[in-house]
Parts: C-alpha cells; structure tokens; sequence
C-alpha cells in the first residue's frame, strides 16, 4: 500500500494496515461485481470493506455510484463527498458528484464540480466529454466543443461524437458536425449518435450533403436499419438521386446505386421529378421485356425487383397508360398458365407483374410461393404474397372488443378496409427506454406536471391503424400492458403481423369504435389518439370516452387537424367533390395527375409537395377521407379546462422561435399566445397539432 492509498483510507502504517489491506481487496471484489451488474452483492462488498477502512475513497465514490445508479441520488452524494474528503486530490469522487448533481438538474454544480475534476486530471476523458454535455445544455456549445475536441483527441467514444456533433449543430456549423457524426458511425454507432445523424441530415442541402465522405452510405443504412421513420429522410434521398440522374447519362434502370435500392424498397418516393422518371423506367423495363425477354433479364432484375417493392410500398399510384394495361394483362396470362402448367417462370416477368399490381392477385400465385426462393424474386414473393397471406390468417383471430354501429364510424372503417393506412414496410427503429416520468420533465421541464411514479404503466393505443405509432410507443416506453384498437381489420392484421416481426407479440390489438368505449373496464395511465379523434362523427364525444378511461393523473397525447394549416387541403376537398373524382385508385390517379398539372403558381400546386401526397392511401386520408373535422387552439384550450386537463407541451419544431416571441411563457403552453403565433404562421401545425395533457386528480 502507497503513502496516498494510506491516507486515502485513514491510516498512516499504523497497526490497522492489515484492517486497511483487508478492505481493499474487498474494495476489489466489490468493483468487479458492480461492473458485472451485480449491484446487491456488490453494496454488502462496499459497505465490508468500508467497516475494515471507513476513509476508504474508493469504497465511499463507488458505493456513492451505486447508491446514484438505483435512485437514491441524495444519500449518494453525502458518500460522495465523504470520499472528496478522504481524498482531496483524487478527481473521481468530484467527476462521479458532478454526476449526481446533473441528475439532480443541479447543472451550475454538476458544472463546478466537472471542473474540479479536471483541474486535478486533465486528460480525464469522461469528465471532458460530460463536461461538454453540461455546457452544451446551459447553451454555451462554443465552450463545449473546445472540451469535447480534446476528449476525442483522448480516447474517441460514442457520447463524446453525439455530444460534438450537437455541439457544433447548434453553433451553427452543420457542415462540421456531420463529419463528427460521419466519424463516430465509422466508429461503432450509437443509438444516440444515428438519432443525430437524422436530425443532422434532414437540416443539409441535398447539393452538398453528399460530399461529405461515407454520407450516402449511412443514408443508406439510416433508411434499411432503420434509425428512424425512413419517410423522414424520404425527401432529402429523393432530391440527391434526382439531382444525380439529372447530371448522369443513364437512366435509372441502369443505376445499382444502393442508396435508390434503399429508397426504393423501405419508403413512398416522395418527389415529383423522381417518380416521373421511375414511371418511365417501368414503362422502358416492360417495353424492353417484350422485345427482347433474355437480355431483359440479363440486365436490369435488381432494380426492376427494387423498383416492383416499390410499387407495392406505394400501393401502385404510379399512372398507367392503356398500352401498359394491354402487355401487363398478356404478361400476367402467360405467367398464371406457366404455373398452372408447373413450368419455370422467368424472374423479370415476375418483377413486373409485380410493379403493376400484387402478386397475390395473380392467378397461382399460391404455385408461385411454393416454388424454391430465388433471390432478388424471393423478396417480392414474401412481401406480396406470403406477408397478405399472413394478415388473412391473422384477420379471422382479432376480437372485437364493442360493435361497431355509429354510420360515420361504419364509413371510416370501410375506407380503411380498402386502404389501410399506413402502409409502411421497414422495422421501427429500436431505442433504450425511457421511463414515461422522465421522458416529460425531460421534454417539457418547466411544465406543471405531477410524476406519475417509474413504474411500469398500461397504455392503450387508440386509432393504431397499421401500428407502427403502437409499436414505437412499446419500444419507446415499454409498458406493462399495451392494448391497440382501430375500426379496421385489415388495418389491425398489418399491425399485428408487423408487431411480431418486431418481437412485440404481447400487444393486444383488437377491433372497437372507441364511441362505444365507455363500457370497458380497464383503466391506463397512458392514452395515445394520434390522428383519429378528427376523423370521428364527434370528435369531442369520443375525446370524453378516452378520458374516463384515463386514471387521474394519467397522460393522453392527443394530435389533432389544425384548420389554418389545411386551408389548402380544403380548398382542394372541393374541386374533388366538383370534379367528381372516385376514392378508386384509377380516381386517385387523375386527381395526382390533376394536382400535378397545374402552374406552379397555382396554392394548389403545392399539395404535390406533401409527403402523403406519394402514395394511395395515404393520397386518399389526405384529400378524399370520409370525415374529417378540422380544429382551432382555442376550442381545444375550452375542452381541456371543461375536462380538467393539463396541458404540458405541444410537440412542434416552432418552440424557439414561439419562445423568442413569448419569452414570458417559460412552460409555452399558453394556447392564447399559441393561436396568435399561427395567426401569423399558418403552416405551423401543418403536421397536426400534436400535444401532451394530463388529468386533473379527482
């Protein structure tokens, strides 16, 4: 034992040294096992070998972690600072009570003790990186950034890139904060780390983002692992691929770019431009395959198989000539007799039969996924084949939870058994969980909310629709029990069959109007009605069933139409109803190509920029719905008062630039200042209003 483990544990060579000794090793022991995760046996081991060295510094820091790590954040700072005591040049007790007052949000001590840290060891990495983190959240990223350089020049990690990145982003240099990022996925990958390159990405021009080196190829991944909704980086992959093939001398059909692979078979295409080109590479692709079948093949199956995925994603709104119509009918009629016949069927003629309509509605097409898989066939075979058959095994075992007799809810139904919606094809992105209490006083801090306690919670879904929302939700929070209802049962069947891909077989999903809700027993602590209340005969009827459901206390996220940001949508709900165009998919066609043809000049024109522009159903819930209703914030700020709701926060990428405005509403929640703030921005909520309450204690 040294001169500075003897004062460290309060001895000076005395004859406590084998009393000294003796706590060390158990000191030793100890750490291994709370390295292992074994935090009980490892606190009995702290507090032994305190008994036998009680200044022990080692012992006190770390039986101080532990105590921070299972939620006894007070008594673990009293250890803490015994151990600062027991050794004042030691710089881990005052990194680990930095620690402890940031989870305390004691941030201006969490800051001066980091410092301390560091005066004593410099090249302390993790109090560099935490330091950093702290800066940047008291909003002094150009301090951050200094400390976060010198951590990676240290010892590169996962936190010390997210935190620069952010850093950097937040100064104002976009440019360099995704080359940290691009640096630190090269490196491993975080999950924070590729949430960041999202929020990186969507804030590029397309013209330069890729330059930057390795930015297409984690665009790629971004959109097939996923680390998001690949919807949300749909528009910047189709701005660079059509600003690529605009420079390029081939067309589309020749490119095996795994960047149009990832778009093409993940997300809608959602760009004007691309899909024209798109459309003609089918028609180029099926003109060529009846001229000359063999070098067909030869050439172009990846991309036709990419370009067929496609086509299904986007539920085959791409337009369609007569001559199409004619060879696609004769192709499809080769093809069924080839297979009642049990003969082999060209993989090219398979590809575009499925760019042009579902293979499950070919004729044998059951022959077709009986026959060995063949790559890149095999993947159209299992998502338009095996994946519906699937949902129609899975359709005739969904409950139904109340009858469904309400005419307007019968009609909604109905639209959603035609189109269920959404269609969405890639995995949800995993995340760490987050407990339900922390994520809202991290969100909304300075809210007037009341902690529900970390314990598990029970969550209902209302209105899951396809359940990718469900999904996110139990992997966002995993509650205790999860129930997912919607009117449609074809909706129900996709979110089912999507739930067990993604592992999450214990959410119950089941077929309810929630009108008819009022009779069920439970009661959760979470409500989620994103989308659906808007879409109801009234809206505020069955806003008052999902709140009895409610415990007090409980939480609801609620996302509801804003009518300023829809004055467009409207407006153009009346040329349908003039023109007469069908909720079909041939009358979804001419109403895109109606949209699409008028002068840009024309307020119109612009719903061809919206993403739910891009694909059948999600054309048809945006611009020919069966209902819907459409809101202002102050008739939603009367319901809340009259229902005793709460509101903690709106979720809205305007908060800074409300804030500048109101600097006066720390919790921005005053819905007064709100509607003022749209009045003259009316595209602020063009993504809904999407907000949290809270109920009121009885």
């Amino acid at each position: 034992m040294n001169r500075k483990q003897r004062r460290a544990a309060g001895t000076h060579g005395s004859a406590a040294d084998g009393d000294v000794r003796h706590g060390e090793a158990l000191f030793r022991q100890a750490l291994q096992l709370h390295q292992a995760g074994r935090l009980q046996d490892a606190e009995a081991l702290y507090r032994n070998a305190l008994a036998f060295a009680p200044r022990h510094a080692g012992a006190l820091n770390y039986l101080g972690v532990l105590h921070h790590q299972t939620g006894r954040s007070e008594a673990a700072a009293e250890l803490v600072r015994q151990a600062i005591a027991a050794d004042r040049d030691n710089a881990e007790p005052r990194y680990s009570l930095g620690l402890i007052h940031a989870s305390l949000g004691q941030y201006a001590d969490a800051i001066a003790q980091t410092r301390r840290a560091l005066k004593l060891n410099p090249d302390h990495v993790e109090a560099r990186t935490n330091l950093g983190a702290l800066l940047l959240r008291q909003g002094q990223p150009r301090e951050a950034i200094e400390h976060l350089t010198r951590a990676l020049e240290l010892s590169p990690s996962q936190p010390a890139y997210a935190n620069l990145g952010q850093a950097l982003l937040e100064d104002g240099r976009a440019d360099e904060a995704i080359d940290v990022v691009l640096r630190g996925l090269r490196d491993g990958g975080s999950a924070n780390l590729k949430s960041l390159f999202v929020m990186i990405a969507r804030a590029l021009d397309p013209a330069t983002a890729a330059r930057h080196d390795g930015f297409r190829e984690a665009l790629a991944r971004a959109l097939t692992e996923p680390w998001c909704r690949p919807r949300d980086l749909a528009k910047l992959c189709c701005r660079i691929l059509a600003q690529q093939l605009a420079s390029a001398d081939t067309g589309l059909e020749d490119d095996d770019d795994p960047l149009l692979a990832a778009l093409l078979t993940t997300t809608p295409v959602i760009d004007a431009e691309l899909e024209r080109l798109l459309t003609a590479a089918r028609r180029a692709l099926l003109d060529h395959h009846d001229a000359d079948p063999a070098a067909a093949a030869n050439d172009w199956l990846g991309f036709a198989v990419a370009l067929a995925r496609q086509c299904f994603i986007n539920e085959y709104v791409f337009d369609v000539t007569a001559d199409e119509r004619r060879q696609v009918a004769a192709l499809n009629d080769e093809l069924a007799a080839k297979l009642a016949a049990g003969a082999a069927v060209a993989p090219m003629a398979v590809a575009l039969s499925a760019a042009y309509g579902p293979l499950h509605a070919l004729a044998g097409s059951e022959r077709l996924a009986a026959q060995p898989d063949r790559e890149p066939v095999a993947a159209l075979v299992t998502q338009q084949i095996r994946e519906p058959a699937k949902e129609r095994e899975i359709r005739a075992k969904i409950p139904a939870l109340t009858p469904i007799t309400d005419a307007t809810s019968t009609a909604v139904r109905a639209q959603y058994e035609e189109n269920p919606y959404p269609r969405w094809s890639a995995p949800v992105a995993d995340r760490p969980p987050l407990a339900l209490d922390r994520y809202i006083r991290a969100r909304f801090p300075a809210a007037p909310y009341r902690g529900i306690g970390e314990g598990p919670i029970d969550l209902l879904v209302a209105g899951c629709g396809t359940g990718m929302h469900a999904i996110e939700r139990v992997i966002q929070f995993r509650p205790r029990h999860t129930l997912a209802i919607d009117l449609s049962l074809g909706s129900l069947s996709y979110a089912t069959r999507k739930s067990r891909e993604a592992g999450l077989s214990a959410i119950e999903f089941a077929q309810a109007d929630i009108l008819a809700l009022g009779a069920l027993e439970r009661r959760f602590d979470l409500i989620d009605a994103s989308g659906v209340l808007h879409h109801m005969r009234d809206p505020f009827a069955g806003w008052r069933v999902l709140a009895r459901l409610l415990r007090p206390g409980g939480l609801m996220y609620v996302a509801l139409y804003s009518a300023a940001a829809r004055a467009e949508i409207r407006t153009m709900r009346d040329v349908i109803a003039a023109k007469g165009f069908p909720p079909t998919l041939d009358g979804i066609r001419k109403l895109r190509r109606d949209i699409i043809s008028r002068d840009p000049s024309d307020p119109l024109r612009r719903i061809a920029d919206f993403p739910d522009f891009f694909s059948a159903s999600d054309c048809r819930d945006l611009l020919m719905h069966v209902q819907e209703h459409q809101f202002d914030l102050p008739e939603i700020g009367a319901f809340l008062d009259a229902e005793r709701f709460t509101l903690l926060g709106l979720e809205t990428r305007t908060e800074a630039r409300y804030r500048r405005r109101f600097p006066d509403d720390a919790a921005a929640t005053d819905l007064t200042n709100w509607a003022r703030f749209e009045a003259d921005n009316p595209a602020t909520f063009a993504e809904m209003y999407q907000f949290w309450i809270q109920k009121r204690p009885d």
